[in-house]
């Protein structure tokens, strides 16, 4: 086992166990909002994370890439660069306030002046914490990230389930967040401030360096976000509260794999790349790994979804959100690319290229709002659809961009996608059988049947694996009987 897959397996065993943790208690949230909000507040609150998403990249300011990317850093830098960040955060406040007024109108919705004011105080609370959780991430210290990031998000999900019970609405969705980024925030605070104190210094001359490759980090996720969010924007204005109640549940169940499972190997990878940032060779094997990893653990998620949606939509979210199955087959495979794609950015960062990434990222941006501005008049089907075409023309063109900045041979990298795509396929083809044989004799849609579907799924996928690939099957049965052990 070579040091990197060590160094990987080393912090994926604290990062997995706070993406399980944290993504069983937000499902859960997840399914029981959807039954005690309405359509209209999933809608009102998808436009509000546009805003918290985007707002959030000029709190940072591209400078959590820089710290860990850079590997001569003092305690002179991190400073100022405390500093900048906390000034960001007021910056930030204090347009967000400014620009309230015209983002209701934009929406159309006067209801979001009250919700966008008080969201606004996340972005004073985000910075006091923000630099310390990359600096833990560069140490590798994911035992003590996990901790914060499970406190956080089971203390923002309680709060918005209990808010929601007694019948708050949309304001359940906006104090979970506030209270997840708040607590989260000060948890980092508190662990930072053992360690080291930023210092009451702010020059300019510290900043060198950082500025600049933050600034392209920083335009990179701008365009990146407007991308990813173009959808919500155009729906939430051309097609409604409703509308877009719909299509979020839909995305949202989507991206789950994405945003919980691929940061366990991506906040890992983008250190340790960096580390390694001048061997090529090193990088490529170590993302070769990481997408493999990554595939097998996502892909039968993603495509068992959709072979199961049918009966886990009436089920755990309701009869009225039926209209969300056909988008989340869809929008499935936004996933699938999605998984994909989203690793690349760790070997950019850590060869140094922001600049590369921000252009790749604003062509995208640009080629994705033009497409979906095109069809949004059709509805969420057709914006789902044109959104999955334009990300595989990314992933496409993106393997060429990796062979460029690091000689990845596009042969070495499907290879690895192979197994875990065609087991992934025969699992759903067994799952879909089935739920077409229980329309077939009557079988209403049930939790039995979903736990039944589910688990022949898992059992049917475990098995088609340990026959497609025993060596990394054995692997992982001897890791998980290891451990077992070590705590016995």
């Amino acid at each position: 086992m070579n040091n990197v897959t060590k160094l990987f397996l080393g912090g994926m065993k604290w990062t997995g166990l706070s993406t399980i943790v944290v993504t069983v208690v937000q499902l859960l949230q997840f399914a029981l909002l959807a039954r005690l909000l309405s359509k209209e507040d999933f809608g009102l609150m998808g436009m509000i994370m546009v805003v918290i998403v985007f707002s959030q990249v000029f709190t940072d300011m591209g400078i959590s890439s820089a710290i860990v990317h850079r590997q001569d850093l003092n305690k002179k830098h991190l400073s100022s660069l405390y500093w900048l960040n906390i000034l960001a955060g007021i910056a930030v406040f204090a347009i967000l306030l400014l620009i309230i007024p015209y983002i209701a109108d934009f929406y159309n919705e006067p209801k979001l002046k009250e919700l966008l004011f008080y969201i606004a105080f996340i972005f004073l609370i985000t910075p006091l914490g923000q630099q310390f959780q990359f600096l833990m991430q560069k140490e590798l210290k994911f035992n003590s990230l996990a901790k914060i990031e499970i406190v956080s998000v089971v203390l923002g999900s309680t709060s918005a389930v209990l808010l929601a019970i007694l019948d708050y609405g949309v304001w359940s969705l906006v104090w979970g967040q506030i209270i997840t980024n708040s607590v989260k925030s000060l948890l980092l605070m508190t662990y930072g401030w053992k360690t080291w104190r930023p210092a009451l210094r702010f020059k300019g001359e510290d900043l060198k360096g950082y500025i600049s490759f933050g600034a392209y980090q920083m335009g990179s996720r701008s365009v990146n976000y407007f991308a990813s969010n173009i959808d919500y924007i155009l729906i939430g204005r051309f097609l409604g509260t409703e509308a877009l109640g719909i299509y979020s549940l839909a995305y949202q169940l989507i991206v789950i794999p994405v945003t919980k499972i691929n940061p366990v190997i991506t906040k890992v990878a983008f250190p340790v790349f960096s580390l390694n940032q001048k061997n090529d060779e090193i990088i490529n094997q170590g993302f070769i790994q990481m997408t493999k990893m990554l595939s097998f653990v996502t892909f039968p998620i993603l495509i068992g979804l959709i072979a199961v949606s049918d009966i886990l939509v009436p089920v755990v979210f309701g009869a009225k959100w039926i209209d969300a199955v056909p988008v989340i087959q869809i929008l499935a495979v936004l996933g699938l690319l999605r998984v994909l794609m989203n690793p690349n950015g760790s070997v950019l960062l850590a060869k140094g290229r922001a600049d590369l990434g921000f252009m790749w990222d604003l062509g995208v941006a640009i080629i994705n709002g033009l497409a979906i501005y095109l069809v949004v008049n059709q509805g969420v089907l057709a914006v789902a659809i044109a959104y999955v075409a334009v990300s595989f023309i990314n992933f496409i063109l993106g393997r060429k961009l990796l062979h460029h900045v690091t000689k990845l041979k596009a042969g070495d990298y499907f290879r690895s996608l192979r197994v875990p795509a065609i087991i992934s396929i025969l699992m759903a083809i067994i799952v879909y059988l089935l739920v077409l044989l229980s329309v077939q004799i009557g079988l209403q849609p049930s939790w039995v049947l979903l736990i039944v579907l589910v688990l022949i799924g898992a059992l049917s996928y475990v098995f088609l694996a340990a026959q497609f690939d025993k060596s990394l099957f054995n692997k992982v049965i001897s890791m998980v009987l290891k451990r077992k052990a070590k705590n016995a």
